[in-house]
């Protein structure tokens, strides 16, 4: 069990008492057709009892309720509810409901398993929006806009999972949903997938397949042809009755005892196909749901992990491109602090330059030739001339002239403020990704220890499921073959008594 099954409190409301006393159960006892009183249309209220608790639900609330529980908790196996499409057609037979009792029964019975399968769960039982549901005189709508459904997220990968210290479980956290944390994928490909759940999808896509594809469609098939056999038995009682009435004595006696046979194999058909139908078929179409359930289940499970490692590339590359900008800075801060001492020797230089020249210039002769002066010589000797301000050219002015038309380049205009705002935003960047990371780790953690305690429970129970259904579907076939055996033994008696 994980952390958080252990620390939920229990809500000590009225139902969650009746949960408890005595272990009661919770019966649909019946389904009422009623009207909207704005629109007119009609729907079925189903009638839920459980103790002296009684209130009424129509199939569209079951249906916000489980997906609410989904939303609640993404990790765990939340029971199935019968197939909408069946609830479409059953809605198309409103006007005659009386006349399809069977349709009826089959959707309380679906409806009462999924309320008792919840009541049951270690986790979902203790919710008290599942005490909600139950209650009597509580509107359905109001619970749906008040917390904790009204603060679910969308995107259940944007909500804390596990309860941790100053975060509060089942709420939408900014963090998960700031623009810095990267959306997961569903083509990413994990780098360090979990064994254990890998073998779990691989089992659950097997099984899945096989329940819906094999056996549920099979014995649907089944189904529907003992239900043929059966109308194929009542016409065929029928005709027997009908021709005993054209013999006389201990034939008109045989064969009308043969029609009786072949009504009580009709009734004993309906009544297999029926009992099938409840026990048998139902829970395959049960299980073959929930087979579609765990896989959705572990694919959270795997968005989680892939957001996980998501968020730690993010990171790792966050941290590469603030490590770029910092020896940026540092370099920048280096080469500046270069400038200014170069700046510093060259004006030293030039104020040494210009007192040398002061102190060793002779007295000054206006009418004097300069010593080397020579007529023939047009290019007569001139001064040095500096290249320069600072008496020096190349050298370290062209590697930071080269720098630093680089870095303008790569920066900006005013490279030392937007190097500085990015090194800034990167850090920002990295504490929201950091505590993104934290929490989407200690989710992934609680997640797979919940799910995999979740996995051990549903395979538990339905091991125990399936024991009940083959031992079900043996009764029936027994019953159904005692019940023929009797008529037909009678029958035969009947004949017997034919004079040869």
């Amino acid at each position: 069990m994980s952390q958080r099954n252990s620390l939920k409190p229990s809500c000590g409301c009225n139902i969650e008492r009746a949960l408890h006393h005595d272990e009661n159960y919770i019966f649909i006892t019946g389904a009422q057709k009623q009207s909207d009183s704005p629109s007119g249309k009609s729907y079925i209220a189903y009638h839920i009892r459980i103790g002296d608790i009684e209130t009424k639900r129509r199939y569209s609330e079951f249906e916000s309720f489980r997906k609410a529980l989904t939303l609640l908790h993404p990790a765990l196996i939340v029971p199935p509810i019968p197939e909408k499409h069946s609830l479409v057609d059953y809605a198309a037979l409103q006007t005659r409901v009386k006349d399809d009792l069977p349709m009826v029964e089959k959707r309380k019975r679906m409806l009462q398993t999924f309320l008792n399968r919840v009541a049951k769960h270690p986790e979902l039982g203790k919710d008290h929006v599942f005490h909600r549901f139950l209650e009597s005189n509580v509107t359905w709508s109001d619970v749906l806009h008040s917390p904790p459904l009204s603060t679910l997220p969308k995107n259940p990968l944007q909500m804390v999972i596990s309860q941790q210290p100053d975060l509060q479980a089942h709420t939408f956290n900014a963090v998960l949903s700031s623009n810095q944390v990267p959306t997961p994928s569903a083509a990413y490909q994990l780098r360090n997938p979990d064994p254990r759940f890998e073998e779990s999808e691989k089992f659950t896509f097997r099984i899945a397949n096989y329940m819906s594809n094999n056996l549920d469609k099979s014995q649907r098939k089944v189904i529907r042809r003992l239900g043929e056999l059966a109308n194929d038995y009542a016409e065929l009682g029928a005709v027997y009755n009908g021709f005993s009435l054209n013999e006389t004595g201990a034939v008109a006696n045989a064969i009308e005892k043969v029609g009786q046979a072949v009504d009580a194999s009709y009734t004993e058909t309906g009544q297999m196909v029926t009992s099938l139908e409840g026990e048998f078929a139902e829970p395959i179409q049960e299980h073959a749901q929930f087979a579609q359930i765990i896989k959705q289940v572990l694919k959270f499970r795997h968005m989680k992990h892939v957001q996980v490692e998501m968020i730690e590339n993010s990171l790792n590359s966050k941290k590469e491109n603030l490590d770029s900008l910092l020896r940026m800075e540092n370099e920048a801060r280096r080469l500046e602090e270069a400038m200014t001492r170069e700046r510093t020797i060259g004006s030293n230089a030039i104020n040494v330059d210009e007192m040398n020249d002061q102190h060793e210039q002779p007295e000054e002769n206006p009418y004097a030739l300069p010593a080397n002066y020579s007529n023939n010589d047009s290019t007569a000797n001139r001064p040095p001339m500096r290249s320069s301000s600072n008496g020096w050219t190349g050298g370290p002015m062209k590697v930071i002239s080269a720098v630093g038309h680089t870095l303008q380049n790569i920066i900006d205009v005013n490279p030392e403020a937007t190097r500085r705002n990015q090194i800034g935003m990167s850090k920002d960047a990295m504490g929201v990704l950091q505590e993104a990371l934290d929490i989407t780790r200690t989710d992934l953690t609680a997640i797979s220890s919940e799910l995999q305690s979740d996995l051990d429970r549903f395979q538990t129970e339905k091991i125990q499921d399936m024991r009940d259904m083959l031992i079900a579907y043996a009764k029936i076939h027994i019953r159904y073959c005692q019940k023929n055996l009797e008529s037909w033994q009678e029958a035969r008696a009947e004949v017997e008594k034919i004079p040869i």
